[in-house]
Formats: structure tokens, C-alpha cells, sequence
């Protein structure tokens, strides 16, 4: 304490703003003050050390025929630090740079993970320290306990680990006016908190208050052994998944025991008032999970149409008289979730954050004294096909066009036939994307008094999976110049033209260049024929081909096997034969059990995974849910891949009652082709159906009930097909059932004859 009181008299007009915003008294979780952190990576500092070695490296990472899935998927960074291109931030300046954004985005202090990036991570948090010592403006720092970036030691838990990080956050810092305090202690994050025990005899025993006494009085002991008072935030997303009644139990506990209780995205736990309500009745603070969108190219997808779930989160967090809050996060590049400028989003949801920071804080909607104009959507039209890189899932977006005005006004939309008036303060307007320039303009009394211009443009030519947000505001000049004063402006299109050449930057920069540099958006020209097949590089683009390899025409005898998938290793929706076309595609279709139509009309499965334990490797997953509410009983179904003993792959159709699952196929060309497979078994106690189609035609081409414990081989004869048509494979658990499905081998289309 006399140390603390030494310090205050040092900084006194400091402290009187700091302690305000990050060192309450003791006093009511009700009172404390609103405060709002952001979890930090460390190891991804924007302009140096790994983030910047990832950058230099993404164009020999990044290839779309590479037996790697995040390198065939087109890279798991979509997003990355808006810095310089090709300039290399100190340590110092990077750490400058992100607390002075932050405190501008209406951030109070960063929570670091620990430990994300090992002993870099410690780094970056002693450059942090540095950075806002010299500053000197209110800012806090922390850890935030992250189980899964901790070794694992004999013990089953994490006590000895958790305490050394404390112990050594509060060594090194523990005496600086910019730790960050809660209650007069030091303040302490948590992600996963029941990970502190991970002995598996614990992890298996039914969720009860004997087994949460033993979380929390693990927090006791790293509390005990650090030796002085600590205030957790508990991360709640684990117990938040149980049903209902385990959940608000749960709740009821950890608010009794912990500082704050929330989550890091909530997963749907968070809308239920009950579990609210019993952490606040604990005595606990109330931490909203915050975040806009979750965008992990090698796990899941939590994105809506445009800014939705940062403005729900945002109302939701004034509703419930949230009070200490971890944005998540500010720079986890590699999920996508980047509070912090990035390439994609520029400064946009960091300026919208700021206006629903303050809002929080001050508890009624700000007055602003500048007017912007916000632009977010997504890179491609709903439903456009991406080329060269192979796609794993996709989702609808939108344009949205997000207001902040100093006083009402009317906004134009160009190329939407979108004209509005628009209220002071936040509004925003949702229309279906298009493609071409996305721009718009605010005036007032007939005059136009602002204008923004996308830099990025949406095509109807995707060449990777995209489906986070794009962004760019009316503000971005003044905000790169706080930055980076002088410097030209990084004005970062993968679809925009920067040479007018008619090939979009990414075609150029992918195939002739070094992707994403910029610098190299001008290195081919749209007349030249690199493979000499006859065709220009614009040729190419338009028709969705590859440049740098000659085209190839299919020969009769040709056959496309689903074992070429399994013999890659990996597999997306739609897979790719040799000469690079969409062929095998993977739906589903919902409907009444023993009634679902076989009409040609299914939908894309959502999902796609590497290894799923329960279905198989190569995983294509139906919903659990229908996707318009309609309450079957027995969804998700899927089509995977396992290998037999011997050796051999064998591809799982598993329907559901309620869920018959398909396989694709979409001609490439005109002809005459066959269909063989051989069914090595169907598993469960009845009958499978499996019937071949075309189209949309009502009358199946072949059509065969195969019964539990049988095997069955299917040869169609030869079938006329188009470009473009489909030929369907479909597996229905019919009339009842639900427990069948189909171990498929040797599924072949075979070219018998090209049409003139």
C-alpha cells in the first residue's frame, strides 16, 4: 500500500482518471465502473516478428493445388494488420501504434493472452508496459489465463502454471500505474476458466457443485500461492453450452465465487436471462461476450449478414448493465476477429466500436461533431463460385450502409436506386449486394456534404472463400494520417483494377506476382498467353481458368473417381477433378420422414471438416437444425470418408429420418457418361434407399432398396448429359428409419462419348 501511495503522489492527474476507469473501490458490482478491455494476441504484433514473417511468406503458402487444406482454401489470413506495405514496424512503434488506435476505437486496456506466441507474447506485453508509460494517457494491462497456452504438467490442473504467469506479470509490472486493477487488485482475465483442471477422470464427471467447488478452489490456491488479493474474470463459454437448469446452477456458483463472469463469444448462452440474472445475483460483475464476427478458416463460422452482432452484443450489454467487458478480440488475425485496423475492415468497426463504447459508457447515444458514412459487405455476390481456390462453406451477405451523423440527412446509394433519409446519431440500412463499386453520398438541403468510395469491389469472380466483413469509412484518410502522417494511404482491392487493365489485382498478384503486395497488381499484361493454349490472361479470368496451365479437353474414357479425393486427403464442396472443374458436390434436403422429395432441389451442406471422430475424415455435415425453423426430430446427417483395415477408402452416406444426404456430380461437359459404385455394406437395423437422378427430373434413373447387412453394386448404363447438368446420388433413410447408412466404394462417372 505505501508503495501504491508513492506512485499516486508521482502521478496524481494520471491516477485521478485511471483509478476511475480500472481501479474501483470496493463497492457494488452494479456500481463499478463500465470498462472494456480487448484480448490481445501476442503473438501477433501488426508490423513485426511473426504477423510480418507470415505476410512476406503468404504468397509461397498460398497455392489452390496444395495438398495443404488452409493453403488450398486460399490461406488462413484474410485480414491482415493495416500497416505499410513492406514496412517493418520496431517493437516500439507497434506497441505505440496499437494503444493509441485502441484508446481512439474507446478501448481501456488490452488483455494479453498468456501465453499465445510463448515468450514473444512476453515481449509484447513488456513493450506494452513501455508504450503506455510513454504515452501517458489512462490505459490498462493484464494477462488473460489461457489453458490451452500453458504446459501441462503431472499435476492435472494448472495452479503451478497460472501462478507463474501472475507471479511474473506482477514482478515485472505489478508497481506500474498501468496494470490493470478491479476492486484494488490486480485484475486477471480468463478464457476456458474451467481449463484449469484438465486431469480427464475430472473432466469426465457430471457437472454438479462438487465438482465447480473444485474449480474455484483452484483459483483459491494460484490466489494463495501468488499471495496477495487477485480479481478473476471467469470465462463462463464451457458451462454456458449445459442445458438450462446445469447452466443457471452454474451461473449461481461462479457469481458467488469469481470478480466478473462472462464469456469470450457466448455461443447462444448469453441471450438467456436467467443465467444473467443468477451471476449478478451472486454479487458477481457481468462481462457481455463482444464480438463482431468469428471467422476461423480452420474451425468454425459466426458471421451475420453485416454489423448485427456487434450492434446486438453492444444493446444486449446496456440491457444487462454489463460492466466490465474483453472485447474479442483486438488482433486474432487468424480467426478474424480484429478489433484493429486490418486490410479487410480498415478503420470502420474500430470507429463504430468507439460510438457504442461511449454509448455504454455514458449510458444514452453520443453526439458527434463529424459526420461518417460507413460501407460493409462482402467481396462477392451470394452464390458466386470461387476459382482458383477451393471452398469450404459460404454465407449470404449484404451491403450495409452504417451512419453517424451530426444531424439529419439524405443518403444515395449509386448503382442500388437507393436514396434515404437518415436520422442523427447511428442508423443503418441493409440492401442485397451487387456487383461493380460500392459507394455513397450524404447531402443535405440538396447539397452534397460528404461522399466514400469502397477501395474494394464486389465481383461475381470470387478466387477464394471469403465470407467475413469488408469495410471502408469516410474517415479513412484522417485516421491513416494519425497514424502514419505523410504516408501514401494503403487502399488495400482484391477486385479492384489498380492498373485498368481489366484483371482484377488478386488475378495478377496471385498467378504473376506476390500475393498480397500490392506493389505487384500490375504484372501481367490482359493480351498475353503465358501457357500457349490459345487463350489471353482475360480469356482466362472471365472463364474461371488458370493461366499458367494449357487448357485440356476430356477424351472419351475419362473417369472421375471419388477415390482421387481420398487419395489428395482433402476435400471441400465442391471438389475439383485433374482439369480443375467443379464436379463433386455435397447436399442435403430436409423434409416429413419417408416423404422427402427427390426433385433435383437440394442444398449446399454448410459445413466441411478435415476429421469429425463420429463421421469420418473428409466430413460434409447437414445442419442439426432446419435452417427455416421447421422442428424435425432427426437432422444432421453427412457424407465422410473412413478407411477399412485392408486399406480401402470407403466414402459414409449417413441420412436421417428427416435429412436425406446427396452426392453431385456436374458434367463438365456435353456427352454420354456412366455411373458405377459398389455398396461394401448398409449399417443399422433397416432398408437403405439409394437412387441415381438427373436434374430435376421426377423419374429416377435407377432407384434400389438395399437391406441392412447387404451389399449391392449400381451400373446406370450410359446417360445423356449438357454442361452443367447434375447427376445425383442420393441416400434416404425411407419410409422411417433412422438409423441406416451406406458404406459406398469405386464411385465412378466414366466418359463414354463426346457429343460434336
Amino acid at each position: 500500500m505505501k508503495l501504491f501511495l508513492l506512485i499516486s503522489r508521482l502521478f496524481p492527474a494520471f491516477f485521478a482518471c485511471a483509478l476511475s476507469a480500472t481501479s474501483p473501490s470496493s463497492v457494488h458490482a452494479e456500481d463499478a465502473p463500465r470498462t472494456i478491455f480487448a484480448h490481445y494476441m501476442g503473438c501477433y504484433p501488426a508490423g513485426y516478428g511473426p504477423t510480418e514473417t507470415h505476410w512476406q511468406s503468404q504468397a509461397t503458402e498460398m497455392k489452390h493445388d496444395s495438398k495443404n487444406y488452409l493453403a488450398a482454401n486460399g490461406g488462413r489470413i484474410v485480414n491482415w494488420p493495416l500497416v505499410p506495405q513492406n514496412r517493418r514496424l520496431t517493437p516500439a512503434q507497434d506497441a505505440e501504434l496499437e494503444i493509441r488506435r485502441a484508446i481512439r476505437g474507446g478501448i481501456d486496456g488490452f488483455a494479453v493472452d498468456a501465453w499465445a506466441g510463448r515468450e514473444q507474447a512476453k515481449a509484447v506485453l513488456d513493450e506494452l508496459f513501455a508504450a503506455a508509460e510513454r504515452i501517458g494517457q489512462p490505459f490498462a494491462l493484464t494477462v488473460c489465463l489461457d489453458p490451452a497456452c500453458h504446459e501441462k504438467r503431472g499435476t492435472g490442473n494448472h495452479i503451478d502454471t497460472y501462478t507463474d504467469s501472475i507471479r511474473w506479470l506482477l514482478e515485472r509490472h505489478g508497481r506500474s500505474p498501468y496494470l490493470a486493477r478491479r476492486d484494488g487488485k490486480p485484475l486477471i482475465f480468463g478464457y476456458g476458466s474451467n481449463g484449469i483442471i484438465f486431469d480427464p477422470a475430472f473432466r469426465a464427471l457430471p457437472e454438479t457443485p462438487e465438482k465447480w467447488a473444485q474449480v474455484a478452489n483452484a483459483y483459491k490456491q494460484v490466489e494463495k500461492n501468488v499471495g496477495q488479493p487477485l480479481f478473476f474474470h471467469f470465462c463462463f463459454d464451457n458451462l454456458g453450452s449445459k442445458s438450462p437448469e446445469i447452466r443457471q446452477q452454474a451461473a449461481a456458483w461462479a457469481g458467488k465465487e469469481f470478480g466478473a463472469v462472462g464469456g469470450f463469444l457466448g455461443n447462444g448462452w448469453d441471450d438467456d436471462e436467467a443465467t444473467i440474472a443468477a451471476i449478478k445475483a451472486g454479487g458477481a460483475e457481468w462481462s457481455q461476450p463482444l464480438f463482431f464476427q468469428y471467422n476461423n478458416k480452420a474451425g468454425s463460422l459466426l458471421v451475420e449478414p453485416g454489423t448485427d452482432k456487434l450492434r446486438k452484443s453492444w444493446k444486449k450489454a446496456r440491457e444487462t448493465d454489463a460492466t466490465l467487458l474483453q472485447f474479442v478480440t483486438w488482433n486474432d488475425y487468424g480467426e478474424d476477429t480484429v478489433l484493429a485496423p486490418g486490410y479487410s475492415t480498415n478503420y470502420t468497426i474500430l470507429s463504430l466500436n468507439r460510438y457504442l463504447s461511449d454509448w455504454w459508457k455514458q449510458g444514452r447515444e453520443p453526439q458527434v461533431d463529424k459526420d461518417q458514412l460507413h460501407l460493409i459487405f462482402r467481396r462477392s455476390i451470394n452464390g458466386a463460385e470461387a476459382f482458383p481456390f477451393h471452398t469450404r462453406r459460404r454465407v449470404d451477405g449484404v451491403l450495409e450502409i452504417a451512419s453517424i451523423l451530426t444531424s439529419p440527412g439524405r443518403i444515395t446509394v449509386p448503382g442500388y436506386n437507393l436514396s434515404y433519409e437518415a436520422p442523427a446519431g447511428l442508423s443503418v440500412r441493409q440492401v442485397p449486394l451487387q456487383t461493380g463499386e460500392v459507394s455513397a453520398t450524404l447531402s443535405r438541403d440538396g447539397q452534397d456534404v460528404l461522399s466514400v468510395t469502397a477501395p474494394e469491389k464486389v465481383t461475381d469472380h470470387p478466387f477464394r472463400e471469403d465470407n467475413a466483413m469488408v469495410c471502408f469509412s469516410s474517415n479513412f484518410l484522417d485516421e491513416w494520417r494519425t497514424d502514419f502522417g505523410d504516408t501514401p494511404p494503403l487502399l488495400y482491392s482484391e477486385y479492384g483494377d489498380i492498373d485498368r487493365d481489366g484483371l482484377p489485382n488478386w488475378f495478377e498478384m496471385y498467378y504473376f506476382g506476390k500475393f498480397p503486395d500490392l506493389s505487384t497488381a500490375t504484372a501481367a499484361q490482359p493480351g498475353d498467353d503465358p501457357d500457349g493454349d490459345g487463350r489471353t490472361n482475360l480469356e482466362e479470368w472471365r472463364d474461371r481458368t488458370n493461366p499458367l496451365t494449357p487448357e485440356r479437353p476430356y477424351e472419351p474414357g475419362y473417369v472421375w473417381e471419388m477415390s482421387s479425393i481420398t487419395e489428395q486427403g482433402i476435400s471441400f464442396n465442391p471438389d475439383r477433378d485433374s482439369h480443375e472443374r467443379d464436379v463433386w458436390f455435397y447436399f442435403y434436403k430436409h423434409g416429413d420422414a419417408g416423404k422427402i422429395a427427390h426433385d433435383g432441389r437440394y442444398t449446399r451442406m454448410p459445413s466441411s471438416w478435415q476429421d469429425v471422430p463420429y463421421a469420418g475424415k473428409m466430413a460434409h455435415l447437414s445442419p442439426p437444425q432446419d435452417p427455416d425453423g421447421i422442428p424435425y426430430k432427426y437432422l444432421h446427417g453427412w457424407i465422410a470418408h473412413k478407411k477399412t483395415s485392408e486399406g480401402r477408402w470407403q466414402m459414409i452416406m449417413r441420412p436421417r429420418a428427416n435429412a436425406a444426404v446427396i452426392v453431385g456430380w456436374k458434367s463438365p461437359v456435353d456427352g454420354k457418361v456412366s455411373v458405377s459404385l459398389d455398396v461394401a455394406e448398409v449399417n443399422g437395423a433397416d432398408p437403405l434407399t439409394l437412387e441415381l437422378s438427373r436434374n430435376e427430373e421426377s423419374t429416377p434413373l435407377h432407384t434400389e432398396s438395399i437391406p441392412a447387412g447387404s451389399t449391392a453394386q449400381i451400373a446406370s448404363g450410359t446417360i445423356e448429359v449438357k454442361k452443367g447438368d447434375f447427376l445425383y446420388l442420393v441416400a434416404d433413410a425411407k419410409p422411417r428409419s433412422d438409423s441406416p447408412f451406406a458404406m459406398v466404394e469405386n464411385l465412378r462417372v466414366k466418359l463414354e462419348t463426346l457429343n460434336d
